[in-house]
């Protein structure tokens, strides 16, 4: 095969997988997961006050100041980071709820940007990495003319063109 005809292959097949890739994204439907305003403002207004409840228990242990402040240190931040990821998960069902459709379609990956934030939150530990990822999708993959297949994990993207772009 000559270099020219490899390159033409090349091309052809990047072809394809756009076009393959336009059809599962024009057919794709939004999802609209229940939710409402309100609960996501009780949210984010009522469990501090539980994470301040929380936060009192290591002091109720009958041990040294070291022991309870480790307790204190390391109960605080494992309730803040599953807090702060709650409440990130249920602002995203929130946006998916009520956005706009043609907000929604703008997307022009697989996953669409909020399923992707969804699975990062979900599956992504520390909770700063899954930041990192969500963001760097939101500004910097998600931009141009160009449709395109980008899950958290390579494994999930492997999986995925073998079910639907072979």
């Amino acid at each position: 095969m000559s270099p020219i005809q490899a390159d033409i292959d090349i091309c052809r097949n990047e072809y394809l997988r756009q076009r393959k890739l336009e059809e599962i994204v024009s057919k794709r439907q939004p999802e609209r997961p229940r939710t409402s305003k309100l609960q996501v403002a009780l949210l984010y207004s009522l469990v501090p006050l539980l994470l301040c409840g929380v936060s009192l228990f290591p002091f109720l242990l009958p041990s040294d100041a070291t022991v309870k402040l480790i307790v204190f240190v390391a109960l605080l931040l494992f309730t803040f980071e599953t807090y702060v990821r709650f409440c990130l998960l249920q602002t995203v069902r929130c946006y998916q709820h009520y956005a706009k459709e043609e907000t929604r379609r703008r997307c022009m990956c697989v996953p669409s940007c909020s399923e992707y934030a969804i699975i990062c939150l979900k599956k992504i530990f520390p909770l700063t990495l899954a930041l990192i990822k969500i963001r760097i999708r939101l500004y910097k993959t998600c931009k141009g003319g160009e449709y395109k297949l980008d899950f958290p994990f390579k494994k999930m993207n492997a999986e995925y063109e073998k079910k639907y772009l072979d």
